[in-house]
């Protein structure tokens, strides 16, 4: 723990910090600077306690190739498929608003829309589906 004085607009804040790395160099008796090197924490291996975490996008029951799982977590902005019509590889599907950020999301390989999942206002978790394509014969 260091303590520091700090000033912000003329005010004074006596404040008390916790250093997680430090990049401070050391002075040496003989002139040299050398770097502290912080210590590097030990990787915590998965126990059976502490399970290794599954992929977010893959779905009970549901695969990868007949679906499109959200990336990330927003808000459906537009949707630019309908079930039943074709959609071709890296076409947009839809543009989610996360953050005030628009992403579109493409379709990852060709094919027929069997359903899509989410309306325009939808509020989509990570791994959620959006779409479901029809399987190919």
């Amino acid at each position: 723990m260091k303590k520091l004085r700090i000033t912000v607009n003329n005010m004074v804040y006596d404040v008390t910090v916790q250093v997680l790395e430090d990049d401070e160099q050391v002075v040496t008796g003989a002139g040299f600077v050398n770097p502290v090197v912080p210590p590097v924490a030990p990787v915590r291996q998965p126990t059976a306690a502490t399970p290794m975490a599954t992929s977010p996008t893959k779905s009970a029951g549901t695969s990868e190739a007949n679906s499109i799982a959200s990336p990330i977590a927003g808000t459906v902005q537009k949707v630019f498929v309908e079930p039943g019509k074709r959609i071709d590889a890296k076409a947009p599907a839809f543009l989610l608003d996360a953050m005030k950020m628009d992403t579109y999301i493409y379709a990852p390989r060709s094919g027929t829309v069997a359903a899509v999942e989410v309306a325009v206002g939808d509020t989509v978790q990570v791994g959620q589906v959006l779409l479901r394509y029809r399987p190919e014969d």
